[in-house]
């Protein structure tokens, strides 16, 4: 659906994004300094529970990311050119958006604070606030690295309520899973030339992030309900909204969520 406003400018196509797209992009995710990689947009394609759509006239000038987790759908990476701002292509995007994912019992996103009434306007309710932040240093933590485990998948589906064991593995495959030495939990983490991040997290040691994170070094990134500012700085605040159910996330557990489902 294209709004009234966006077929104004003439012909407005909203299409699937193929690799050649990756690299306009990345172009587009730098300018809002979004850090995101080829990489990212690999493992989206090859998860099988992800698709990026982008509104094309004439050349690429918005895009939005759907993940469909099962029951969930998540909405990420909803983005516009600067110049082509407020006459109705986001709100195209979102509703295409909403559409593709189809009866979903919830559909969620983040949003920044500045988004929040676009948001609104177009039918999400507000959940709860987390927290962007960077890794400050000062924690060493008692954490080890691991290989890939089974318990992963279901620990996640608990937790989220979510099914995207395959975007799961590729995550860690880029990466690296580190375990709690006590109790159960697990974090992935990875490290990128423009930015070191960390999530998914579950364990119900609030430190443990904050453990991971320190693999990666000062600067690393993660989105969390529970900022700690002896070891993280809080870069800015993104609101979890969303559509039809309210979030039924674990937060006992959850202490980050994954980096792709950030923009």
């Amino acid at each position: 659906m294209v709004s009234t406003s966006a077929m104004r400018l003439g012909i407005l196509k909203i299409r699937m994004a193929n690799r050649e797209d990756y690299d306009r992009l990345l172009s587009l995710s730098q300018e809002e300094c979004w850090n995101y990689e080829l990489k990212d947009f690999l493992i989206m394609e090859r998860s099988g529970c992800s698709k990026t759509l982008v509104a094309d006239h004439g050349g690429i000038i918005g895009m939005i990311t759907l993940f469909d987790y099962g029951d969930i759908g998540w909405i990420s990476n909803l983005l516009v050119e600067k110049r082509w701002r407020k006459i109705g292509i986001g709100r195209s995007l979102l509703m295409e958006g909403i559409r593709m994912l189809g009866r979903k019992k919830t559909i969620a996103l983040f949003s920044t604070q500045e988004s929040l009434p676009f948001y609104l306007k177009n039918g999400l309710a507000v959940d709860r606030d987390l927290y962007f932040v960077k890794f400050l240093g000062g924690l060493e933590g008692s954490v080890k690295k691991g290989e890939w485990s089974e318990s992963i998948e279901r620990m996640d589906r608990l937790c989220f309520g979510y099914r995207r064991g395959r975007l799961l593995r590729l995550l860690a495959e880029s990466g690296s899973v580190v375990y709690p030495n006590d109790g159960e939990g697990f974090a992935i983490i990875r490290p990128g030339t423009m930015e070191s991040s960390v999530g998914p997290v579950i364990c119900d040691d609030n430190d443990f992030l904050y453990s991971a994170m320190s693999l990666l070094g000062v600067g690393s990134t993660a989105v969390t309900p529970y900022p700690n500012p002896r070891f993280a700085e809080i870069i800015f605040k993104a609101t979890l909204m969303y559509l039809g159910d309210k979030p039924q996330i674990d937060y006992s557990k959850v202490q980050a969520f994954a980096g792709l489902e950030y923009g």
